[in-house]
This record gives structure tokens, sequence and C-alpha cells, in this order.
């Protein structure tokens, strides 16, 4: 069958023989071929958007007052005592979202499919808070911070391993400049590696594993249950070493354990909260906020300036990142549809 040549005549033929056809049939409920709806639809999905990031920056905000708070408060607390009191905190609020995420309550959302993920998850959570904590202790904000950042690097080498994901060179090559980055900024042999660097990027590494296994729980748990199990087992693991951990808390420093947490529980609300509103991908960008905040905060509160190495360091770390979302977005799969003519 030869190809179909067509000319003006036979569109206007073509029009002419569709408007005797009668009128069209009415569209499905379900179906959208309204063009003004489709960009009902589209602007609906740039607000969704557009929330979701905001949600994001406010949460990189808090986050980084939350950084302030614990940096100020190991200064007086063992990080261990710090951590089981956030632990409980988290407790509380997971128990909270349970009741009232409208999904049956805490009986049916408690329920996992994948307890051992959840439980090595809430463990992984419980090492990370460790870690950051003492990071923070010893570093500045940003410097802190910045490492801190390089979470999504070590999560594309570990999803090569664990998730069998596909990484091209352009991609490896984002994650060696990355790493370049980071050692610009801990610059070994120049002091700052003795301190809390190693804690801080053992902290980025435990996150990224972390989010490994959220990715491979989200597809069998709700949101909420993971969010629970975030708080229980750090919670739980605390509680048994309180013998060992526990100090006696001064009355002044009560409302600071308070801010404490509701600084943690309030930015990771704004963070599940963007998730179901706009993918991971459009969102990861402006995780990067948190540095900035960082500085300004450190600044104000502590008078940290970090050093012109901190800044290339996190340049690059920064935009490695950006570059890697980038290419994991370019390297989805496409489908291409081809018109074959017979000749």
């Amino acid at each position: 069958m030869k190809k179909t040549k067509y000319s003006e005549k036979s569109n206007i033929k073509l029009i002419k023989s569709a408007k005797a056809a009668g009128p069209a049939p009415k569209p499905d409920k379900d179906s959208i071929i309204c063009p003004a709806a489709v960009e009902k639809l589209e602007a609906e999905g740039k607000t969704r958007y557009g929330l979701g990031i905001i949600l994001v920056i406010i949460a990189t905000f808090i986050f980084a007052w939350q950084d302030a708070v614990t940096k100020t408060l190991v200064n007086h607390y063992p990080i261990s005592f710090i951590v089981l009191i956030r632990g409980w905190i988290f407790l509380a609020a997971g128990l909270a979202f349970l009741a009232f995420s409208g999904r049956g309550g805490i009986k049916a959302n408690i329920k996992t499919k994948r307890p051992v993920l959840q439980v090595f998850r809430g463990l992984l959570v419980t090492c990370q808070w460790l870690a950051a904590g003492v990071g923070v202790h010893y570093l500045g904000l940003a410097e802190s911070t910045a490492l801190y950042e390089a979470y999504p690097l070590f999560g594309t080498v570990l999803a090569i391993f664990i998730l069998h994901e596909q990484v091209g060179w352009r991609r490896i090559c984002g994650v060696i400049i990355g790493f370049i980055g980071i050692l610009i900024m801990v610059r070994p042999g120049a002091g700052i590696m003795s301190g809390g660097a190693l804690y801080a990027l053992a902290g980025a590494f435990i996150f990224a594993v972390y989010m490994v296994l959220t990715r491979l729980v989200a597809g069998s748990d709700q949101p909420p249950t993971s969010f629970f199990y975030m708080g229980a087992v750090p919670a739980v693991v605390m509680t048994l070493a309180a013998p060992y951990v526990w100090v006696d808390m001064a009355a002044k420093d009560i409302w600071l354990f308070a801010l404490l947490g509701l600084f943690a529980v309030s930015a990771h609300f704004c963070m599940i909260k963007a998730l179901t509103l706009a993918p991971v991908a459009i969102l990861q960008p402006f995780n990067y906020f948190q540095l900035v905040w960082s500085i300004f905060v450190g600044l104000a509160v502590f008078g940290d300036l970090p050093d012109k190495y901190v800044f290339i360091g996190a340049a690059l770390v920064v935009l490695s990142g950006l570059f890697v979302l980038y290419r994991g977005q370019v390297r989805k799969p496409r489908i291409f549809v081809e018109a074959k003519a017979d000749s």
C-alpha cells in the first residue's frame, strides 16, 4: 500500500463529510478532550508543584534551625541523650500521624509488609542522628551541611549495587566531581578531617542507604507507616540504652528540647506533604537551599563564616548533584512510536 498524500482539496472534502455525519458524540465523563480542561489541569499541576517546592524550601529552613538547636545542646548534653529525647518525640508524632491519617487509624497503619526493612531503616536513622549530631558539634553549620549534601552522590553509587540501576559514564563523572568537592572541603592533612568531617560524611552515607531502603518499602507500605517506624525504632533502641545515657535535664533547657522536637517533626511533615504534591525529581534540587540557610543561621547564631575552600567544594557538590539528578531523568526509558508505511 502506497503512502497517501493529502492536498488542500482532500482536506476540504474530509471537513464536509464530517459535517454531513452530524454532531460528534458527547465525551465520556472521564475523557478529557477540551483544550480548556487540559489547560486547567496543567495549571493545577503547576500549582501543586509550586506548593511542593515552597514546602521543601520551608523544610530546609527549619532543618537549618534544627541543626542550630542541636549544636547548642551538644555543648551541654551527650548526643545519645539528645537522640533519646528526639526518638520519644518522633514516636509520639508517629502515633499521632497514624491516628489521623484517615486510613484506618493506628491499628491498620502500624502493620507493615516489610518488617525487617522497616526495623533496619529505623536503626539507620538512629545511627544517622548520632553521626550527624557529632558532626555538627565539631563543625560549623555550613561545613556539616555541605558534607551532608553529598548523600545523593552516595545514593547514586548504592543504587547500582542495591537497586541494580544502570548508571552511565556521565553520571559516574558527576559523582567523581562531587567527591572531589568533598576532598576540597575536608582537605586531608589540613586538620578539618580530624574533627567532625568523618562523622558528617558517615551521616550522609547512612542517610543515602536509608533513602535507598525507603524506595524499596515505598511500594509496600504507606508513608504514615514508614514515618512511624522511623521514630519508633530509635525510641526503643535509645530507651534500652537510657540507663547508660540518661542525664539530668536543666529546667532552662526544656524549651530547647521542645523546640528541637517541634523543628524536626514540622520539617519532616513539610517534606512528606511536598512529596505528595510533586515528584522527587522536581523537589530534590531545592533541598540544597538548606546549605544557604545554614550559612546565614551559622553566621547569625554562632558567628561562623565558612572559608573559601568550603564554598568551592560545596559548589562542586551541589552542581554535581544537580547534574547526576538531571542525567538520571534523561536516561529514563522513552517510548517511541514509529509509523511504518507499506510499499
